[in-house]
């Protein structure tokens, strides 16, 4: 009886993974699929140490219900599915399912990837504990847009600080910048690992930008791209957090150090056109690279290196 039950648990599960995998392709046009294969980067940026596998989780929850989440999500999980399978750089098992953070379960993974999560996914302390421990033992963690706004939920922002301890910082003040307007990026190191495929130093983007409170600090975080407030509009009416407008200091990426792990952050992916960006997605590449443990690069944070100007 016990075996049946297992065998049965097994099942939904493996339904489920394949329904969510299913429906992130179906949401997804024809044209709109073959704009994203065509985007995949067609090599690693370096060659795996062993195989890789990686858990991705979409889930969205509000008020303690999953809700629906980004529209872009589906073209996210597409290409980073085609992307693992292009490169071979990386296995995905995609689940929404929260007791995938067991600690029996994690150690089948060498990474984690948040792609658009929000709000509070889960309460339990060992679980929470349990994705804390993964990270810094040695595991990586990847996030992608709305996973900075992952384990919070209007008006309190803290619900789990130490994941945004482990993040390097927690989104908080709305959006200066909509979906459908046009920033300017800044490339911080043009000759880092996971900065190199921008081939200019600043470029147009459109997305949705979200602004952080503490712990965001370049004592911690390694910036690789950044807003650059010279060519993007600075109007106060945007709404600005005053310690941002104060400092002007608006990330988009980072890397950092996480015990004896690696974290890697990107708050690009708000828009579905972000996923054929062939730069953007060689960048993510890089990242999942540095975080899985493959691609070593400087994670020093930028307030402590010695820039020659």
């Amino acid at each position: 009886m016990k075996i049946e039950k297992t065998r049965l648990v097994l099942f939904i599960t493996a339904c489920a993974i394949m329904l969510l995998c299913h429906h992130a392709k179906a949401d997804i046009s024809a044209e709109d699929q073959t704009k994203i294969a065509q985007a995949i980067p067609q090599k690693t940026i370096v060659q795996p140490l062993q195989p890789r596998k990686i858990l991705l989780m979409n889930l969205h929850v509000r008020d303690g219900k999953p809700s629906y989440g980004h529209d872009s999500t589906p073209c996210g999980n597409l290409a980073l599915k085609l992307m693992g399978e292009q490169t071979d750089a990386f296995d995905v098992t995609f689940s929404n399912d929260t007791l995938m953070f067991k600690k029996e379960n994690l150690e089948q993974f060498d990474a984690i990837c948040f792609l658009n999560t929000a709000g509070v996914l889960f309460h339990d302390p060992t679980l929470r504990m349990n994705l804390l421990d993964f990270v810094s033992e040695g595991g990586g963690f990847i996030g992608i847009h709305a996973a900075a706004a992952t384990f919070v939920q209007w008006p309190e922002y803290w619900q789990f600080p130490a994941f945004g301890q482990m993040l390097g910082a927690y989104e908080d003040g709305g959006h200066p910048w909509k979906p459908d307007e046009t920033i300017t990026l800044k490339v911080e190191e043009p000759n880092h690992p996971l900065t190199f495929m921008f081939k200019d130093q600043n470029f147009q983007i459109q997305d949705e930008v979200f602004q952080f409170r503490a712990p965001y600090s370049r004592d911690n975080l390694r910036i690789l791209l950044s807003i650059d407030i010279e060519k993007t509009d600075m109007n106060p009416a945007r709404r600005f957090l005053p310690e941002r407008y104060a400092d002007k200091d608006f990330a988009m990426s980072w890397i950092r150090e996480y015990g004896k792990g690696r974290v890697f952050y990107t708050s690009l992916g708000h828009n579905s056109f972000i996923y054929w960006n062939p730069s953007v997605l060689e960048h993510i590449l890089a990242g999942i690279q540095y975080a899985l443990g493959d691609l070593k690069a400087d994670a020093t944070p930028s307030n402590q290196l010695k820039i020659k100007k």
